[in-house]
């Protein structure tokens, strides 16, 4: 199996991922287990959707990453991968709304969305170069 395979199954795999999290009713009441007191502080939900959508984004430029065609790693492709991100966090509110019970549409949701999908490029441009190899000058 080719890398460029692999990396886009990761990619499949996140997106059903974040589809099924996102489409699980909320209990509306509190529970005793620590998922439950993670999910009372302040701003939780917003960090949520900033590492799932954060963590789609790097998925998709890892996986553009493994072609050796140089289209596939431009600007214009990340910046399509992006707008992949925040129009799938947006629909993602919308279908909310409209068919997960006790769901509801928040503009804060989608915001902090497109923060992760943004965030990841600046990190994913370190990572890179932290890896690459360095060429000596002679």
């Amino acid at each position: 199996m080719t890398n460029s395979f692999k990396t886009f199954i990761w990619v499949i795999f996140e997106f059903v991922l974040i589809f099924i999290l996102l489409s699980m009713p909320s209990s509306g009441e509190p529970g005793k287990g620590w998922i439950s007191y993670l999910l009372e502080l302040p701003f939780a939900d917003k960090i949520i959707h900033v590492g799932l959508f954060g963590s789609l984004a790097l998925s998709l430029f890892f996986h553009l990453e493994q072609y050796s065609n140089i289209s596939f790693r431009s600007t214009r492709t990340k910046a399509l991968s992006l707008i992949l991100c925040i129009v799938f966090g947006i629909g993602m509110e919308f279908y909310q709304k409209y068919f997960v019970p006790s769901r509801g549409f928040e503009v804060g949701d989608m915001l902090a969305d497109a923060m992760g999908a943004l965030l990841a490029l600046p990190f994913f441009n370190g990572v890179k170069r932290f890896i690459q190899p360095k060429v000596k000058s002679i």
